[in-house]
């Protein structure tokens, strides 16, 4: 498995490693009640390095992700970020990608984790004829996220007269010796905050906001989070799913042609709709692949992501039959060969408004 740059640091935290999307990332460093703590009540602080991270500058950039990428690319202003998709010509999704425009001629493409290899070999090729320079920045930049009601005040202690970028933007300065940027992106739907530095860094500032009041927490409350706000992952939850099905039509822009566009302006209706579960029964996670039947007992959907949690409900997507996908909609999902009452959720807005 590849290591983030802040591996070292993990080990010395004595966190418990697990696979995620190819990487040996901190799965838990006390225990989730801890972790969900910080994560509500004061402030997490996440390891999010393994995510893709592409830099493409030039001529002609902005013209080239109109062609390629699904939202209006050109409405998207310098220093701020947006949400937007990389589809097959049959519509079905590739991946999500946030990008963030620093000019017309520099954007930082930022995918997901077990994506970012297909990613890279996707855009590699249809970059072969451009005279535009593309680079995988994914193993040169790290990520740290701070999410929760304190996140500001250590951002504060951490970098002092650094303003804090308002949703849906970023800016770049200077820490010490370090170029940073800090955007209020929420790439991992915890509702965070993210820094992004040289990884020769990423040790010293993961430990200065430590220093500043963050409790370092792992996937499992960042996969919570994510799921409880009913924020999809591409490649758990919409990878090969047309937009309409997951929900993302929205990034879908009908005012110009690109990849996809034709099919996704042609498609029907979708006949299944990825949705948020509350699920209401302690010790009792939904896994993959787990059944959701209405309350007459048919199955009308199946699990794709779940998380645990340390009070009475735990979260996760699922797809459900269109009628069935209304929030506050009585269902139940079959976990441990129990019928477990569910709810699905309302879904938060959780992504960038610029």
């Amino acid at each position: 498995m590849k290591q983030s740059p802040l591996a070292p640091l993990h080990e010395r935290l004595s966190a418990r490693m697990s696979n995620d999307g190819g990487w040996s990332m901190p799965q838990q460093y006390t225990n989730l009640i801890n972790e969900h703590i910080a994560a509500r009540a004061s402030c997490a602080v996440f390891d999010i390095s393994h995510f893709g991270k592409f830099l493409l500058t030039g001529k002609g950039a902005l013209a080239w992700l109109e062609q390629h990428l699904s939202n209006d690319i050109a409405s998207c202003r310098d220093g701020a970020l947006q949400q937007t998709l990389m589809l097959r010509e049959d519509g079905a999704i590739l991946d999500r990608f946030t990008l963030m425009r620093e000019n017309s001629e520099r954007f930082l493409l930022i995918g997901s984790v077990s994506l970012a290899d297909s990613d890279y070999k996707i855009l590699s090729k249809e970059l072969q004829n451009t005279s535009l320079q593309f680079t995988n920045e994914t193993d040169r930049l790290c990520i740290i996220a701070l999410s929760g009601p304190d996140s500001r005040k250590v951002l504060a202690r951490v970098f002092y007269d650094t303003p804090i970028p308002a949703k849906g933007t970023f800016h770049q300065f200077r820490h010490g010796r370090m170029n940073c940027i800090l955007s209020h992106a929420d790439l991992s739907g915890s509702g965070s905050l993210e820094i992004f530095c040289p990884a020769a860094s990423g040790i010293s500032l993961f430990e200065q906001c430590m220093a500043a009041g963050a409790v370092p927490c792992g996937i499992l409350t960042r996969n919570y989070l994510r799921i409880s706000r009913g924020y999809g992952d591409a490649a758990k939850d919409f990878q090969k799913k047309l937009p309409a099905s997951a929900g993302l039509s929205h990034l879908c822009s009908r005012g110009k042609n690109y990849t996809g566009s034709d099919s996704v302006n042609t498609h029907q209706p979708a006949e299944a709709l990825l949705i948020p579960l509350r699920c209401h029964s302690q010790g009792h996670t939904p896994t993959v692949g787990s059944k959701v039947q209405n309350e007459k007992g048919e199955i009308i959907g199946k699990v794709t992501s779940a998380a645990p949690s340390p009070g009475a409900h735990s979260y996760a997507m699922a797809y459900v039959k269109s009628p069935y996908a209304e929030a506050g909609t009585k269902l139940q999902v079959i976990c441990d060969g129990q019928k477990v009452p569910a709810t699905v959720a309302e879904k938060e807005d959780s992504e960038p408004t610029a």
